[in-house]
């Protein structure tokens, strides 16, 4: 594996997740995945489904060689992923009020 790629890809992530932030015109990062809360659905499972909408994403291009979101490459959709993993771990430790032992979520 290049080290320096993963690296600079970990630093793409950075930018585009603060440009996507500034879109949405809210301090709170995470206030868009909280709002699963309103359905009784904890902001970290949230996290989760949109994971599962953007993976579905892949998959339909794995099998039909076709985009159906025109203004989002497979390469944005697998940077939103790994953004939303991250996300989700937050939402995870802030349910669980900061525990970061990861071997008690089960």
């Amino acid at each position: 594996m290049n080290k320096d790629r993963f690296y600079e890809l970990l630093d793409t992530m950075k930018i585009l997740h603060d440009a996507k932030r500034h879109d949405y015109g809210n301090e709170d990062v995470l206030a868009n995945f909280k709002l699963s809360e309103l359905a009784g659905i904890p902001a970290w499972k949230g996290c989760v489904v949109r994971m599962g909408d953007k993976f579905s994403r892949i998959m339909g291009f794995a099998k039909k060689g076709k985009l159906e979101v025109k203004d989002e490459s497979i390469k944005d959709t697998l940077m939103d992923m790994a953004t939303y993993s991250l996300i989700g771990i937050i939402l995870l430790e802030e349910e669980n009020k900061g525990e970061k032992d990861y071997e008690k979520f089960h």
